[in-house]
């Protein structure tokens, strides 16, 4: 048990001891055969892919996209395949071939991105390349060559801090570097090149893109770059090497209004025609070079075609309807789900039992979150598909709540009342060791990686639920909300104080008679109303630490940390600044620790921020503390995540805050940030604005 001490834990609720299926033995029979045996999944997944490639919100792309999966379920049998609006735009942005290099001292294909939406050029354009000026001496040097130049620019400055900056200093660099910018911005250049984080190369939207008018185009040219080939022209330019880039980006507007549509159709109810039980994903993708929009979420497309088309094949009868929607808008806020859910009246929404979403790139579908009360049914519902695939695991997750928030589409029902489902995804993320965080949103979204046997099984399994459910005596339970007349996110109601166990602790664990000691480090955070939390990081991963309490009479304390569905617990005490503690399970001893507060630098950074998205309905929570030499801890919480901050950096001079967060299925999230007027204004994976602002 010792080696899972620091792994995440959740609680897990097995689907073993089932009772039998809703829906009629032989029809299901049908189902799990034809989905097995008879698969076009694969086929569905490259021709949206390869045929019809990306499908930004908007584009000429995505407009193919929504009437051949239209025309797809009318030719598989379903009834009332309509395309259903749900906004406008004045203009279409479309991406053409486009390709950018060095070519000179050496030739050398960058792996680039521009923003959707962003400016291209017009055709073909090739200049020198110099490194952003910090000084005005620098600017001088090259102001003679700035027309049609390159200018490479740091995303991110990755300086050391200095422990003594003051406030003065800070702010006459920050006006140095705001005038350099201005003049390079107001130069003939031919436009800027930024970098990565990595050599994932992820595309994001440019603000603002659903005012754009052909009138107010962008014009100024960025380019993104891998960090490996930012790092290959730096190199050369501080050798004294004379560095030319050539790009031509073709990136297309053309004059609207677009209508802006998601995909729906239906197979019919024959007794309640009226309840609903809906299979979606999203159709949309972003649109960098080299992606084809394929795990995110072509499979999740070709999920829901194919389960139509199990369905239909084994002539299922349902008695609900069960209604197929593909949602457009998702990448910039859970648009078209929200425009659907917004359109619907009270009596509508009261009659779908249930919204199912599949969203999490090439992997099955291992389980769903739901409540104590949905359980049974669920498990009943799901049941035939684990039987058919005994080498998948499928495991439910039951919590207090429904979420309320979430960054898909089962949110935009969630937090109507409608009990909106975000399947688990599970499995290897996809081939050759790639994980969905490699493919999210980069050059990499390709066929390549994703994995035939998991699409056949999330197929198989949509069909098998929805028909259950559609065939169930009783609808699905639904949570009873006191609120649910104004259902919109909040923010968490813990607020954080400082307590004398808040913040971070540097310990040596002992976790066994003989063992090497382990480092690891204890994060607290003291909440308003008594009682702390936090999390615990070391070699072996992360686990939460919950339920804790300390007596400042005694300076002794306790907590626990869920393990798995089992509960571990430890005493400590402080003894003159130091924590000392022993961790216990099933109520013997497991392993002792030692150690003492890493102390913070004083900042305004410090202490709880609540975030809310520019494009989408959710907020989140940041609690921040500053540490020596730029270090940042904290979390990230909002309804899909609750995540440590990974590689937490202040820049000061900058006002720059940078780290990454991990999310559910896509792996570790960049965040960039800038405080600006008391308020952190910045965007998680280079396309989702966020304003936050510090909570009391």
């Amino acid at each position: 048990m010792l080696i899972h001490l620091f792994r995440p834990a959740v609680l897990l609720v097995g689907l073993s001891s089932l009772a039998g299926a809703q829906g009629a033995p032989a029809v299901l029979e049908k189902i799990v055969h034809e989905g097995k045996n008879n698969s076009h999944v694969w086929e569905t997944l490259i021709y949206i892919s390869e045929e019809i490639g990306t499908r930004l919100t908007g584009s000429t792309g995505l407009a193919e996209a929504n009437e051949w999966t239209r025309s797809e379920f009318e030719r598989l049998g379903l009834t009332n395949a309509h395309l259903a609006p749900w906004g406008e735009i004045p203009v279409r942005f479309d991406r053409g071939p486009s390709r950018a290099g060095m070519v000179a001292p050496t030739e050398r294909p960058f792996e680039f991105t521009t923003r959707s939406w962003g400016a291209g050029t017009d055709g073909p354009v090739r200049g020198p390349v110099f490194l952003m000026p910090t000084t005005q001496e620098e600017l001088d040097s090259i102001a003679d060559s700035l027309d049609g130049a390159w200018i490479m620019v740091e995303s991110r400055r990755r300086g050391r801090r200095s422990r003594d900056s003051e406030d003065e200093e800070a702010d006459e660099s920050r006006a140095l570097a705001e005038a350099l910018l201005a003049t390079i911005d107001a130069a003939p250049i031919a436009g800027k090149i930024s970098s990565s984080r990595n050599d994932l190369v992820i595309t994001g939207g440019a603000r603002g893109w659903r005012e754009l008018t052909m009138d107010t185009l962008p014009t100024d040219v960025e380019i993104s770059v891998r960090r490996s080939d930012f790092e290959a022209m730096q190199e050369l330019l501080k050798a004294g090497e004379a560095v030319e880039v050539e790009a031509d980006l073709d990136n297309r507007f053309s004059a609207g209004p677009i209508t802006l549509n998601n995909t729906v159709a239906e197979i019919r109810g024959t007794e309640w025609p009226e309840q609903v039980v809906i299979l979606s994903a999203h159709l949309d993708s972003w649109d960098g070079p080299g992606s084809m929009g394929t795990q995110d979420n072509g499979t999740g497309s070709s999920v829901m075609l194919e389960a139509a088309r199990i369905l239909m094949a084994a002539g299922v009868q349902p008695k609900r309807t069960i209604r197929f929607c593909l949602w457009t808008g998702e990448e910039q806020g859970l648009l078209g789900s929200k425009g659907y859910v917004d359109a619907l009246t009270e009596e509508e929404l009261a009659l779908i039992t249930a919204a199912f979403v599949d969203d999490g790139g090439t992997n099955y579908q291992g389980g769903l979150v739901c409540i104590e009360s949905m359980q049974p049914m669920l498990e009943t519902a799901l049941a035939p598909a684990v039987e058919a695939f005994p080498d998948f695991e499928v495991l439910n997750v039951v919590r207090d709540a429904m979420p309320r928030g979430g960054a898909s589409d089962h949110a935009s029902f969630n937090r109507k009342g409608v009990p909106g489902f975000f399947w688990i995804e599970k499995g290897m993320g996809g081939r050759e060791d790639k994980n969905y965080g490699f493919i999210h949103h980069t050059q990499h979204d390709t066929p390549r990686y994703a994995v035939e046997e998991y699409l056949v099984q999330s197929a198989t399994t949509s069909a098998v639920t929805a028909y259950n459910l559609a065939m169930a005596d009783e609808r699905l339970p639904r949570e009873e909300r006191a609120d649910d007349a104004d259902a919109t996110p909040k923010p968490p109601p813990a607020k954080t104080i400082t307590g004398p166990m808040t913040g971070i602790w540097n310990v040596n664990m002992l976790l066994g008679e003989g063992a090497d000691p382990m480092k690891a480090q204890l994060t607290f955070q003291h909440y308003e109303g008594g009682g702390f939390g936090g999390v615990s990081e070391s070699a072996m991963g992360q686990v939460k630490i919950i339920k804790g309490h300390f007596d400042p009479t005694t300076s002794e304390g306790t907590f626990a940390f869920d393990l798995e569905g089992a509960e571990g617990t430890s005493r400590f005490k402080l003894v003159d600044g130091k924590v000392e503690g022993e961790l216990f399970m099933f109520g013997e001893s497991s392993g002792s620790y030692t150690g003492k507060r890493q102390e913070t630098v004083e900042s305004p950074l410090n202490g709880e921020w609540v975030g809310t998205f520019s494009e989408m309905d959710a907020t989140f929570t940041l609690t921040l503390s500053l540490y020596p030499d730029g270090v940042v801890r904290g979390s990230y919480k909002s309804s899909q995540s609750d995540s440590p901050l990974v590689g937490g950096k202040w820049d000061e001079k900058a006002g720059a805050l940078t780290f990454e967060y991990e999310y559910p299925h896509a792996g570790l999230l960049p965040v960039e940030a800038h405080l600006k007027d008391g308020k952190l204004v910045g965007s998680i994976n280079g396309s989702m604005g966020f304003e936050a602002a510090k909570n009391g």
